[in-house]
């Protein structure tokens, strides 16, 4: 993975998001024979496949593990097996539902780092600006450097997405627009909190309550996980996600405020350990509310490609991001590229 500076050649494909569905689209793309550049805004890839270092603690504050139901993703869990990389949790942490669940070596961050290691132009920390159509392709417009490309995909959350486009000038489609704008997410809080003891959080390590709501019973959380049944930690590291529908009630309050809140409700999940440390995390796009109603991706433009992909267009979960990437590659890839 290289990190290089401004470019001055274009290449064929640009990319725009280092997590798990840019990453997967640049490395089918690569393995087609485009020239491709991803960036991202983070100081890492990944997106919401994040782990943070508390202590000697690590902690997955995005995603804390994914399942796999079809057969696009299994061929990937093979690979991953294979490289050491995941390992099986469980097939439902309240109860089984079949289908398994992953948690990956080292945190989730190692799954992100895995598929970028071989791309060969990978920029973070570059916050684009603009996409604008160019009279031969596209130009992402960054401060101090700027992306030219025959084709864009880009896999930032839509709104985000729409509005990079609006700075560029792009217009889009009368038809396309408006669901695009429909598309809307959920935010979360994910609070991580050090223990010096073993936590409560019952076998299997995680206990998931409704997407929406929280059971009553445990206060705001939705999800509650212990990051030492995933050997990132030890006695405990526990991420507990505030619901869908707090967050969105919460949003505007101050972090303060809401750190000393949740980790109030969050005590009965302790025993008798004691906090060293906690830290609460915003996630402003954590789950599409609403999706592309024909999923997968969207291609806006045929003759110098413009693809919109992400987990909006394929379900909330990592596996919709996976397989929209590489729907989003197929469709750069059926346009006219410079490598064509």
């Amino acid at each position: 993975m290289a990190n290089h500076g401004a470019q001055a050649d274009p290449v064929d494909v640009a990319v725009l998001g280092a997590g798990l569905c840019g990453l997967t689209a640049a490395r089918e793309l690569e393995r087609a024979g485009r020239t491709v550049t991803v960036v991202d805004k983070g100081r890492g890839v990944g997106g919401r496949l994040a782990t943070r270092r508390i202590g000697d603690a690590r902690f997955d504050h995005g995603a804390q593990f994914f399942t796999q139901r079809g057969p696009d993703l299994a061929a990937f869990v093979q690979e991953l097996e294979g490289a050491g990389l995941v390992r099986e949790w469980c097939r439902g942490f309240n109860r089984s539902d079949g289908h398994p669940r992953y948690w990956v070596v080292g945190g989730m961050t190692a799954l992100a780092k895995y598929l970028a290691a071989d791309l060969a132009d990978v920029r973070t920390g570059v916050e684009v600006r603009a996409v604008e159509r160019t009279t031969d392709g596209w130009r992402l417009v960054a401060d101090g450097a700027e992306v030219h490309a025959a084709a864009v995909l880009m896999t930032s959350p839509v709104p985000q997405t729409l509005a990079l486009l609006d700075t560029g000038g792009v217009e889009l489609d009368p038809g396309i627009r408006p669901p695009l704008e429909r598309i809307d997410y959920d935010p979360a809080f994910a609070l991580m909190v050090l223990l010096d003891g073993a936590g409560t959080v019952p076998d299997p390590g995680a206990v998931q309550f409704s997407a929406s709501h929280p059971d009553p019973e445990h206060g705001p959380f939705s999800f509650v996980s212990d990051n030492a049944w995933k050997g990132l930690a030890a006695p405990s590291a526990i991420t507990l996600h505030a619901s869908a529908a707090w967050s969105t009630a919460n949003w505007d309050r101050p972090d303060d405020e809401l750190h000393a809140e949740l980790l109030g409700a969050a005590t009965r999940w302790f025993g008798d350990a004691t906090v060293d440390e906690s830290q609460l995390k915003r996630w402003r796009y954590a789950a599409p509310r609403t999706l592309w109603p024909e999923r997968s991706c969207v291609g806006v433009d045929g003759a110098t490609p413009l693809v919109l992909a992400g987990d909006a267009f394929d379900g909330p979960r990592i596996e919709g991001a996976y397989v929209s990437g590489r729907s989003g590659a197929t469709a750069v890839l059926r346009g006219r590229t410079a490598g064509s």
